[in-house]
């Protein structure tokens, strides 16, 4: 299995984190088969994304960057104080129980008639769907009613300070390295500007990687006005026909600008699932 010499490593560390070092020189160092490319094992969006040893071990594996030492992409081992599930989302956790509650857009219909014309919406739609028809104004409880303005993505390199767990005081460089932006977009709750910065998955996906929301705040934070605030949201869209469900979790996170926090810190402070009807 490829992590095993790093595992052997970490066991044999008075600390819990192993790295950063280049996944390429890693690999070739200790003779492994790793095909087909990087992002495969480095890579995690969900639990299931995990390799079986280092779910077994309660170790997490995240992207570092470019390795300051060696050739390509850097990648660190870290053990969770309760194992692997301290990194992720859970689905059956934030969701579990919840009312599915109907929504009635307040938007002009024919401002969605496009939605429906398609029988099938790529997540892209479907997160344009949420902001057009009013749906995450209302459930995020945002002082605006109705369409949201459209909203900014991207997908570029980073560098920032991250602590790949919150009992670990020393921050490690992410140096260089490929963030995607989901969705951005502004605006006013409780008359205060925030950004909120989303991560947006389709179908019944079981769990969501935290650092997914945290590097874009990471990386973003910089650039963000001091007097803005950073909420970080998981939308889940699940689409049934005609009917479109949305799963929707505003987390906490402490704030970037002020204190560095560990990706473990990322928590849901409140969640709410929603249906709309395209009939």
């Amino acid at each position: 299995m490829v992590f095993e010499p790093a595992l052997a490593d970490l066991s044999r560390s008075d600390r819990p984190l192993f790295g950063p070092v280049s996944f390429r020189d890693y690999v070739e160092g200790h003779d492994l088969e790793a095909t087909p490319r990087t992002p495969r094992y480095i890579s995690v969006d969900a639990l299931a994304d995990l390799a079986p040893e280092l779910r077994e071990a309660g170790v997490m594996v995240l992207r570092a960057g470019s390795a300051l030492e060696g050739t390509g992409t850097a990648f660190v081992l870290v053990e969770g104080d309760d194992g692997a599930d301290e990194f992720f989302l859970r689905d059956e956790v934030t969701f579990a129980d919840l009312p599915v509650e109907r929504f009635s857009s307040p938007v002009d219909d024919d401002q969605l008639v496009s939605f429906r014309s398609l029988p099938r919406l790529s997540e892209t739609s479907l997160v344009n769907l949420a902001l057009a028809s009013g749906l995450l104004a209302d459930a995020l409880e945002l002082d605006t009613t109705g369409a949201l303005p459209p909203p900014a993505t991207g997908r570029s390199t980073f560098t920032f300070p991250f602590r790949p767990h919150s009992a670990l005081e020393e921050p490690i460089t992410h140096r260089n390295g490929q963030v995607e932006i989901d969705t951005l977009f502004v605006d006013r709750r409780e008359s205060k500007r925030t950004l909120f910065v989303l991560e947006a998955k389709t179908g019944d996906r079981a769990s969501l990687a935290k650092h997914k929301l945290v590097y874009p705040v990471l990386a973003l934070a910089a650039s963000v006005p001091p007097d803005v605030e950073i909420v970080p949201v998981y939308l889940r869209c699940r689409q049934r026909g005609e009917r479109v469900i949305f799963d929707v979790a505003e987390c906490t996170l402490e704030d970037p600008r002020e204190s560095l926090p560990g990706i473990d810190d990322l928590a849901v402070c409140r969640s709410k699932v929603l249906e709309m009807g395209l009939e």
